[in-house]
């Protein structure tokens, strides 16, 4: 399976390839920051399976974005993955030819349940925006502190490490750790990280 992701951001690509990746099969993806990156793959002849993009690139007007895509690849499955939810946006790039709609700030658990999904080919398109709305409210509830310490874990280090870097103990590391959890939904640090990559952007 052929994959290609279309976002300016690092992160949100790092993030979505990990998500990707946890899943067993032969994947081959390949990114691009822009329209014109991704076009260059699509004019070359690469026939791809899944491509997710955002609608908000730095060359290409979210409006007709996804008509380009489908006009160049018509046989791909077209993922949005954006921070945009507006359903009238939604369903014009529908209605262009995008078959399945991943918000940014999608719960981790839904993130891997739609992956999942994707990966069989299987339409990804909530019928509303509720999990949305309730995962914001558990973003508003990590403290600056929280927050700070969810910024180090994303960078790979350990409780110790991001307790000497806070000036507070490994014990207080690890009840901040385990309330985030909690607020985000998350069982693990892998999770939470991805979370956090996710969101980067």
């Amino acid at each position: 399976m052929k994959i290609l992701i279309i976002d300016p951001h690092f992160f949100t690509r790092s993030g979505l390839i990990h998500v990707i990746t946890t899943y067993p099969g032969s994947i081959a993806i390949y990114e691009a920051t822009s329209l014109e990156v991704a076009e260059s793959y699509l004019l070359s002849g690469e026939h791809f399976d899944l491509i997710f993009t955002e609608l908000d690139l730095p060359d290409a007007d979210h409006r007709h974005l996804v008509s380009r895509l489908h006009q160049l690849a018509p046989s791909a499955h077209l993922v949005l993955f954006t921070w945009r939810g507006q359903p009238n946006e939604i369903q014009s790039a529908v209605n262009q030819g995008a078959k399945s709609f991943l918000r940014k700030d999608a719960a981790a658990e839904d993130v891997k349940l739609a992956i999942h999904g994707l990966l069989q080919n299987k339409a990804y398109l909530p019928a509303e925006s509720l999990n949305y709305r309730q995962q914001s409210e558990a973003e508003r509830k990590l403290s600056p502190r929280q927050q700070e310490i969810m910024q180090l874990l994303a960078q790979g280090l350990s409780n110790k490490e991001i307790a000497n870097i806070l000036g507070i103990t490994e014990g207080t590391i690890r009840v901040h750790l385990s309330a985030i959890f909690k607020a985000i939904k998350v069982s693990n640090r892998t999770e939470a990280t991805l979370w956090y990559l996710l969101r980067q952007g």
